[in-house]
């Protein structure tokens, strides 16, 4: 083999080398995210992944997530009841479950009756949910609202008419003439914790695990970001043929 040849052999390679280096830099940024977030998917629930939310405003701002607005709003006693999208507050604390409406409450013995689009909640003062009563517990169904009688016992209304339960709440009588019964009325809530549950409302919606999946797949960075990612995947597929070959050339 010829001194020219050995020579141009040998450009050949050192040019392949010098692609292969610079399509491994390019590269590496995407393959490193995609080899943490794998990393950090395989340990979701040692990590706490699912159970965490995202606060962070710019990743919820990227997401397009925003707050509503309280859809209703009650006092019982010297507390506050507040419906947010579906989740329900008393003051800050937010009560366990879903609900599509807040027809309002009232404090009776110690307890917090509220009426829900599907029953009624008693609470305990500090917002712990004793029982959630629904139609087949004996509860009138369609409860438009909620007040108390002049003895201070809860009393709702239907559109069949007005009901009293009995002290376990087992049993709702039928009242007629209904008089002098106190109505829960809505009221806004003050602007200071409005602000505070719609930051706590919007703060308890994206998982955090849904962010590092959107990550190792490239959906984060938009329709383009699986499309890249896949790119990221052919080179490194080109990667390991051009290395591979590399390895052998210089072996022989």
């Amino acid at each position: 083999m010829s001194r020219h040849h050995r020579r141009k052999r040998r450009f050949k390679l050192r040019s392949f080398y010098i692609w292969h280096r610079h399509l491994g830099v390019s590269a590496a940024a995407l393959v490193l995210v995609i080899a943490v977030t794998g990393l950090l998917l395989n340990h979701t629930e040692d990590l706490q992944l699912d159970s965490d939310y995202v606060q962070n405003d710019w990743i919820l701002d990227w997401y397009g997530i925003e707050s509503p607005q309280p859809a209703a709003s009650f006092r019982a006693g010297n507390r506050h009841l507040t419906l947010l999208g579906d989740q329900l507050y008393l003051g800050r604390r937010r009560i366990e479950g879903r609900y599509g409406r807040l027809n309002g409450a009232v404090e009776a013995d110690d307890m917090l009756i509220v009426a829900v689009d599907d029953g009624i909640l008693m609470l305990t003062p500090r917002g712990e949910l004793i029982e959630h009563l629904k139609a087949g517990d004996g509860v009138p169904g369609e409860i438009g609202r909620i007040g108390r009688d002049p003895a201070g016992r809860p009393v709702v209304r239907t559109p069949r008419g007005s009901y009293r339960p009995d002290a376990d709440f087992l049993r709702w009588q039928l009242l007629k003439g209904v008089k002098q019964v106190h109505w829960a009325s809505p009221e806004p809530p003050d602007p200071q914790r409005s602000d505070w549950l719609q930051r706590n409302y919007r703060g308890s919606i994206l998982p955090l695990e849904r962010v590092v999946l959107d990550l190792h797949s490239g959906r984060f960075f938009g329709r383009a970001g699986p499309w890249l990612f896949d790119a990221a995947a052919v080179v490194l597929i080109l990667l390991a043929l051009s290395g591979t070959w590399i390895w052998l050339k210089r072996k022989r």
